[in-house]
């Protein structure tokens, strides 16, 4: 194994992060938005990075809900989705719901370990 990259991040299309970044007055390098995994693997390939663990920015909108859930499991999944298509690639840190949700993070956590159990 050569070089591994752990703080990768990725974009979900229903992130909107174009968006966001013009709200919070961020700008990301032409070319990388809206995300996907071949912008990330030509990134890779001219770096020299061999495997990247992708990862979300934490979630910091909204409030504890099962909405945020969702849109957590939804987003560990297409993740999971990416690993799976690439699996010499990327591997994936799991998205995790409001720290202060209790609930939602004991059952997100069963889910996730499921998948990525499945995934290996």
């Amino acid at each position: 194994m050569g070089r591994v990259d752990v703080h990768h991040h990725f974009f979900p299309a229903n992130l909107n992060k174009e968006l966001s970044n013009q709200h919070m007055g961020w700008r990301a390098p032409a070319g990388t938005l809206p995300w996907t995994p071949d912008i990330s693997l030509r990134a890779m390939d001219v770096s020299g990075i061999d495997l990247a663990i992708i990862s979300l920015p934490a979630i910091c909108a909204g409030s504890v809900s099962q909405e945020n859930r969702e849109i957590t499991r939804g987003r560990n999944v297409y993740a999971s989705q990416i690993v799976r298509a690439h699996p010499d690639k990327f591997g994936f840190f799991a998205s995790l719901p409001f720290l202060d949700d209790v609930e939602g993070l004991s059952l997100i956590g069963g889910y996730e370990y499921t998948i990525i159990l499945s995934i290996y």
